[in-house]
């Protein structure tokens, strides 16, 4: 086949996941799955009666107490979604941990949580069954009563789940609820690539949920049925008797691979093509896999991604340890990849559902995240339980291998390539080619001070993120630094409470504010002087490309001039407040006012719009003002006498202040606002907040904007300063774990608990 087409190719930029024993942590869940450590819980007699299983449930022989279950399942952060308690308590936990995974997995993507107006992102999620309705809020006539009909079912149906999340994120592209039972997340990630390959979106959300309450803790086992004996899942194993339900969540970030490479996101691994179909009634029932369809969605895939099944290593199953359901699958898999190629290297099979228990309408998304996770670490990983295979799963003579431990992962014909599969019960299946993501592309290494921005809703949960940020700073590479801070300050939420901080030597220990509505109010002023040090703006200019274009500006109109050393000065030090003011603005500081007198007026005209850095240069230099074009004031200019003279006045004034000496340290009417003093250094005065500046000159600037944007004075930065920037995985938002739960009946009863 010829070499995939990357213009049809689909990048997974960002992921979130809810999964048992790992909770968010997808680290921790990579180990559970390459040392096959599985999450299944075991409860007694007295918990599952405490929660309000029925007794004789319990009691029946066949009755299996376990689950793969997660912890804090009844939490969720109402503050920072603005939702009421009341309002949270009566919401399906399956959408409320689905908004907070597509909130992480944004976050992950480096993309802010909360879009811009006039993006195009999309949403494509499924959730299960909410049994939480049925068991625990229904049978509370209060809440039902207080909540009315209409709150009741926007809390509680399937059909919100992804208009939700787009109302809550503002994502503005399509917003889509689906649902083919077990296949539902796979199938979204499909319809996602899709949207994206015909523009509907240019990125896409795509996962599902399945999280039942307490009440359905443990599964009745039936021979030849579904569910684990033992409460444990075996898949292709001799053992295997059935599969363990669970709870869980997940959520990828797609966009077109061009797109992704060309806007500096991480790559986590590139999806080449995917199908979706249905088994019809090729089959023995409603309930039951179908081979043939199963082998055309990936016969399907494959053929869109153009890609040589024998170029396939791994292949992460539906895998659900049943008696009928693992022949059916390896036997259609057979259809596809047993291959007459005499050097055709292995293709190992994998089975997620023997680590987390099986997640329904999550399953698929995790399968695929558990596979980016393998591509990502070029690692083969194992089945969990695999002791002896399955002679029903007939193997010989096939491509296909069940790895019992991790083993590292070679490339075939020079590349990595893996499926993913997901079928549901009724028979709508999906497939998903991936292929490991390509080499990261070179870029410009920057080892300069940093300033790092971090806020969240609240002061302890900003304390956390603050806590979680400054850890993965002292761990990232100086090199890494300023795509780090890129990512954290364009990639996030600006929330409430912050803290800033700067890299390296000039860093100080930060501190938590509360934006000051008071200070946004009054905003800030510049005052422009002039004076201070010449010498201390290297760091400076090879650090921001702003200040250097004044000073190469400025340097390439007094080249090859004859001047006496005080023009000279003055010169300089106007080149260095104007470029100072103007790398202040570009990063998010917008002066109400300028003020200045001296070299510093002229510096203020300068930065107002009045003239052009070139003409500042001129008067500097003692020209008469012949070509000279003085334009309006685009800000406020406050200089000795008021505001400066307009008409057949102006230019004369201008010279004058040109040929004057810096200006004051003390700005005049500028009591009423929060100002900065731009001199050959800035330096900040914030009244009672106000920080300690490092020494260093461009450590000065970034800690000055960094205490304005924690005021909520300073705002987005010029694109400028992050040519060439890179989005990085950084820690996510530490989402506040507050119960909002109705308990089931039973559990009222005997504790008196509500909510």
């Amino acid at each position: 086949m010829a070499e995939p087409d990357d213009s049809a190719a689909v990048a997974v930029v960002g992921m979130a996941v809810r999964v048992p024993g790992a909770e968010r942590d997808l680290d921790l869940f990579w180990h559970h799955v390459i040392h096959g450590i599985d999450a299944v819980t075991f409860f007694t007699r007295e918990q599952l009666l405490g929660w309000g299983v029925p007794k004789d449930m319990v009691e029946r022989p066949e009755f299996v107490p376990a689950r793969a279950v997660l912890r804090d399942a009844d939490c969720f952060d109402h503050r920072l979604f603005s939702y009421s308690p009341s309002d949270s308590a009566l919401m399906d936990p399956q959408q409320r941990i689905l908004l907070e995974c597509a909130w992480a997995a944004l976050e992950h993507a480096g993309q802010p949580p909360v879009a811009a107006d006039g993006n195009r992102i999309g949403v494509y999620v499924g959730t299960g069954l909410n049994v939480y309705l049925l068991d625990n809020v229904w049978p509370d006539e209060r809440a039902v009563e207080a909540a009315g009909g209409l709150g009741l079912i926007i809390g509680s149906d399937k059909d919100f789940a992804g208009t939700r999340i787009a109302y809550k994120l503002n994502l503005q592209g399509p917003a889509l609820t689906l649902q083919t039972a077990c296949s539902t997340s796979l199938v979204a990630v499909h319809q996602a690539t899709q949207a994206l390959l015909t523009y509907d979106a240019d990125v896409a959300l795509a996962g599902g949920a399945t999280v039942a309450p307490p009440t359905r803790r443990g599964h009745l086992h039936e021979p030849g049925g579904i569910f684990s004996a033992d409460g444990r899942c075996r898949a292709f194993d001799a053992a295997a008797d059935g599969t363990v339900p669970g709870d869980g969540a997940g959520v990828v970030v797609l966009k077109r691979l061009d797109d992704a490479l060309r806007d500096g996101d991480t790559v986590h691994a590139v999806i080449r093509g995917s199908a979706v179909n249905n088994d019809g009634a090729r089959k023995a029932g409603f309930t039951a896999p179908g081979p043939t369809g199963q082998a055309d969605v990936i016969s399907a895939a494959l053929s869109v991604a153009d890609v040589d099944p024998d170029t396939v290593g791994l292949v992460e199953t539906h895998g659900t340890g049943t008696a009928l359901g693992d022949p059916i699958e390896v036997a259609a898999l057979r259809q596809v990849f047993d291959s007459d190629r005499p050097d055709r290297a292995p293709c190992a099979l994998g089975a997620t559902k023997s680590v987390v228990g099986h997640l329904d309408t999550a399953a698929g998304v995790i399968g695929l995240i558990k596979t980016v996770l393998a591509l990502k670490h070029r690692v083969i990983p194992p089945i969990a339980h695999l002791a002896t295979p399955n002679p029903a799963v007939r193997l010989d003579g096939s491509v296909f291998e069940l790895p019992t431990a991790a083993r590292p992962w070679q490339p075939i014909d020079g590349v990595r390539r893996a499926g993913v599969s997901a079928f549901g019960i009724g028979g709508t299946n999906a497939h998903v080619v991936l292929e490991e993501a390509p080499p990261a592309r070179p870029r410009p290494r920057r080892h300069v001070t940093e300033l790092v921005l971090v806020s969240a809703k609240t002061a302890v949960v900003a304390q956390a993120s603050l806590d979680r940020v400054a850890g993965c700073v002292a761990g990232t590479a100086p090199g890494e630094l300023a795509d780090l801070a890129y990512t954290l300050r364009t990639g996030r939420a600006e929330l409430p409470w912050r803290a800033a901080f700067l890299t390296g030597a000039h860093g100080s220990p930060p501190t938590l504010r509360q934006v000051d509505a008071k200070a946004r109010a009054r905003g800030v002023a510049l005052h422009l002087t002039g004076a201070g040090e010449l010498t201390g703006n290297r760091p400076n200019y090879d650090a921001d490309p702003v200040y250097r274009r004044v000073v190469d500006e400025g340097v390439a109109l007094l080249r090859g001039r004859d001047l006496d050393e005080t023009v000279r000065e003055c010169c300089t030090r106007l080149l260095a407040c104007v470029g100072l003011a103007r790398s202040l603005r570009s990063r998010g500081v917008a002066p109400r006012a300028v003020a200045g007198a001296g070299i510093g007026a002229v510096a203020c005209a300068v930065v107002a719009g009045i003239m052009s850095v070139a003409d500042a240069v001129e008067l500097v230099c003692g020209a008469d003002g012949a070509g000279i074009h003085l334009g309006p004031a685009e800000l406020p200019v406050h200089v000795p006498g008021g505001a400066p003279p307009t008409g057949h006045a102006a230019l004369a004034y201008w010279r004058a202040q040109a040929a004057g000496p810096a200006g004051p340290a003390t700005p005049p009417d500028l009591d009423q606002v929060l100002w900065i003093e731009v001199g050959t250094s800035v330096t900040a005065h914030l009244g009672p907040e106000q920080p300690a500046l490092p020494t260093d000159r461009h450590a000065r600037l970034l800690a000055t904007v960094g205490a304005l944007w924690q005021l909520g004075v300073a705002g987005a930065w010029d694109p400028g300063h992050d040519t060439g920037r890179r989005r990085l995985p950084a820690p996510t938002y530490p989402f506040a774990a507050t119960r909002h739960y109705l308990d089931a009946p039973a559990t009222r009863l005997e504790t008196g608990r509500h909510h």
